[in-house]
């Protein structure tokens, strides 16, 4: 089960896409109302997403034409980072609390590491 909220949810998935190079810089977004239709959402947290998503600098908006991807693609990659970097913290955390030493940790970080060589 995920701990997020659906908005964060939703505003993880758009910056993935970006991140990925799915969604690029100029990219238009569905309207409100058709990526609310699209994702099964109540129209009022598709609002909340993309308003976070604007606050964040991911997206901007333009008036009358709509929500767009932002040209600034080294603020959405460091965004990614942040959002990695506190995932990995979170399950650090995660395995600490069920008694996993620091030697068993850092063993798998390393098996993880060496194996993205290869």
């Amino acid at each position: 089960m995920n701990k997020l909220a659906l908005y964060e949810q939703l505003c993880y998935g758009i910056k993935h896409d970006v991140a990925a190079g799915i969604l690029k810089s100029g990219d238009k977004l569905p309207s409100v109302r058709k990526f609310a239709l699209e994702k099964n959402i109540n129209p009022n947290t598709a609002v909340k997403v993309y308003k976070t998503l604007e606050n964040e600098g991911v997206i901007h908006s333009i008036p009358s034409k709509g929500n767009f991807i932002s040209d600034d693609a080294q603020k959405l990659q460091e965004l990614h980072l942040k959002e990695l970097k506190e995932s990995c913290l979170t399950l650090i955390r995660d395995m600490r609390d069920n008694h996993m030493s620091k030697s068993e940790i850092l063993e798998i970080v390393e098996r993880g590491f060496d194996d993205s060589k290869s």
